[in-house]
């Protein structure tokens, strides 16, 4: 039998799909394909997540590791799409991207470290925190 995280996460690529498949009949700048490209990533990673979390449905996640995800995948899509929306400027002796590209790298090991911390207190004997 099918979970309800598969047929919620395979409804919500179908969608996205279609809808991409919708915007890319329109023409439009870069900009806009930029923002469409950071939408439907983000609906293919994390809207079954933000889905399931929205009604606090747990099934095979807990809602409050689906909200984290979420939160982290917004972040390091909305610092990508920065990267390509603004031209790179140069801070020092690094460039803007560089440093963008820094920050999604630490909001993504973060997220690995905050998930891996949980995990662990979860995997106690007690639980507790």
């Amino acid at each position: 039998m099918v979970s309800r995280d598969t047929t919620v996460h395979l409804t919500v690529v179908a969608l996205a799909l279609a809808g991409l498949a919708a915007v890319t009949q329109f023409p439009s700048d870069p900009a806009v394909t930029a923002l469409v490209l950071v939408g439907y990533n983000g609906a293919v990673l994390a809207g079954a997540h933000l889905y399931l979390a929205w009604r606090g449905e747990d099934g095979i996640v807990p809602v409050a590791a689906r909200w984290r995800f979420v939160a982290a995948v917004a972040a390091v899509l909305s610092l990508a799409a920065l990267t390509v929306l603004t031209d790179p400027v140069t801070i020092g002796p690094l460039a803007s991207d560089a440093l963008l590209g820094f920050a999604a790298a630490v909001v993504a090991v973060g997220y690995q470290f905050v998930e891996a911390r949980d995990g662990y207190r979860e995997s106690t004997a007690d639980g507790a925190r």
